[in-house]
């Protein structure tokens, strides 16, 4: 039952952005409290879990590697820095056990509560991200950035095909296409398309989805205050179905592609080392942050960390084809998780992807008959 109490509390605190919400909207008290709630049920949960699983190494390698080289060149606060280091090991060590006890529909329905966070964010309280300093007209909810919120509502998405009952399946799909919408993320809108042609192709049951898409975004053009969304974005959505021109014109202005160029440059500067932790990351008067976690990692660690990141996610990506008849659901997931790297550099700050990446790597594992068992507690 502990194990049980623990498992949930971190689902939720990790995958609902707990820590970052209570930090933006009620002080740094809650905040912090929040996020050492976080690390310490982690410790708990590893030490009291049964069957401890192998550790999951690539990742284990990557962060290691990742923060000893790009602390080389860091030229900020080294406890804040340590401090960063010390939470994403605890992540990566402690959600290794937690991911392995959870199922798709565990997740699936704590990513529910994150999706309707960003309804309630919308239609209830549309005005209180000018208050916060968040960005006005577009919503987010608990995830408090509206790009990932988009993502989470994604990986919700590629979860809900596991989801066997089918009245939450499909509830699930609607909460997270509206949600997504409500975002107003252009990365929601493409792999959201992506995603459903994919499930379509392995699954004719799935030209269900289409129709949720349709009825969500009617909603929101039709039923929905406009006044409260950001203008060029929502014009973006509704030129989807409306005036192809406008559409051409918001979706391509400042577009991921222009942000990546003002870094190729740099990465190319200092292959081998990087340019430091958060170099990559901080938005400044002239850099926007890389918004592409594959440039921030070459960046900002040099060229070793980012070949195993590139080996990892490469591994993820063959193993989950290789499975796709078998477990459909991985694929999905993994391509939600790759398309988001390279759409953000907030990998080591919103626990999602490597959560998630954890997940699908630990169910490889199983399907190749590899339990990872290690030592077991009785």
């Amino acid at each position: 039952m502990l194990r049980n109490l623990i498992k949930y509390l971190v689902l939720f605190l990790v995958l609902c952005n707990i820590p970052g919400f209570l930090l933006v909207y009620f002080g740094p008290v809650l905040g912090s409290a929040a996020s050492y709630l976080t690390s310490l049920s982690l410790i708990l949960y590893y030490f009291i879990a049964k069957d401890k699983q192998k550790p999951a190494l690539p990742f284990i390698l990557f962060t290691v590697l990742f923060f000893a080289i790009s602390g080389f060149n860091y030229t900020g606060d080294h406890i804040y820095f340590l401090k960063e280091f010390l939470r994403f090991s605890i992540v990566v060590i402690g959600m290794t056990e937690v991911m392995h006890k959870s199922s798709y529909s565990d997740i699936f329905y704590v990513l529910l509560l994150a999706g309707l966070s960003i309804i309630i964010n919308a239609l209830v309280f549309p005005e209180v991200n000018k208050f916060y300093g968040l960005v006005r007209g577009r919503f987010s909810g608990f995830i408090l950035n509206p790009n990932t919120a988009g993502i989470v509502c994604l990986l919700g998405m590629a979860l809900s095909y596991s989801v066997k009952n089918v009245f939450w399946k499909y509830l699930g799909q609607a909460i997270f296409t509206f949600a997504g919408f409500l975002t107003l993320s252009r990365t929601f809108l493409v792999v959201w398309l992506i995603l459903i042609i994919i499930a379509i192709i392995n699954d004719r049951k799935n030209l269900m989805v289409p129709i949720i898409g349709i009825l969500a975004m009617t909603i929101v053009l039709n039923f929905t205050d406009k006044n409260i969304f950001a203008s060029d974005r929502f014009d973006a959505l509704s030129s989807f179905v409306t005036d192809g021109e406008v559409k051409s014109k918001t979706v391509n202005k400042d577009t991921r592609g222009q942000t990546w160029a003002y870094y190729y440059d740099l990465v190319l500067e200092k292959p081998f080392f990087g340019h430091g932790f958060m170099a990559f990351q901080r938005f400044t008067r002239t850099l926007p942050g890389a918004h592409n976690s594959y440039i921030m990692v070459f960046g900002e660690g040099g060229i070793i960390p980012f070949l195993i990141f590139i080996g990892i996610y490469i591994f993820l990506l063959s193993k989950s084809i290789t499975y796709f008849k078998k477990e459909p659901s991985l694929i999905y997931v993994t391509v939600v998780i790759l398309l988001n790297l390279m759409a953000s550099h907030t990998y080591f700050f919103n626990y999602q992807s490597i959560s998630l990446s954890i997940f699908v790597f630990l169910k490889i594992r199983e399907l190749e008959g590899n339990t990872g068992v290690r030592v077991n507690l009785t």
